[in-house]
């Protein structure tokens, strides 16, 4: 039986939080249903878009707490950069598994680290 569609459609609620979020919006849909996930997805966005706002506008406390400065961003490029380049020779040249390439190339990278932080200098 063919039915004839609806000419008054019912107005949905705009739903921000689904294109943003993505995956996660899905898992509350999945975990929670369709009216929670919808509030819980805005809450989320609130939340992340409130903690943006913090962050900008407490930026010099942040940078001097973490103590970031141009030599720690360019040493954690480095590590980045070193971190990729390592997962890619693992995984190309000696045939490792992508999981194993990233976590091999991943532990490395964290070693280097560790090590740059023990040996630098302290500054007073």
């Amino acid at each position: 039986m063919i039915q004839e569609a609806n000419p008054l459609r019912t107005i949905m609620a705009l739903d921000l939080a689904e294109p943003i979020l993505g995956g996660i919006y899905d898992l509350y849909v999945d975990a929670l249903g369709a009216t929670v996930a919808w509030w819980l997805g805005h809450l989320t966005l609130f939340g992340l878009i409130f903690m943006v706002y913090w962050v900008v506008t407490n930026w010099s406390a942040i940078k001097f707490g973490l103590g970031i400065n141009g030599t720690r961003i360019s040493a954690w490029l480095f590590l980045i950069g070193a971190t990729v380049g390592q997962f890619i020779l693992y995984q190309d040249q000696f045939g490792f598994p992508t999981s194993g390439a990233f976590i091999t190339a991943l532990s490395t990278s964290l070693y280097l680290w560790w090590q740059w932080y023990q040996i630098e200098p302290q500054k007073v």
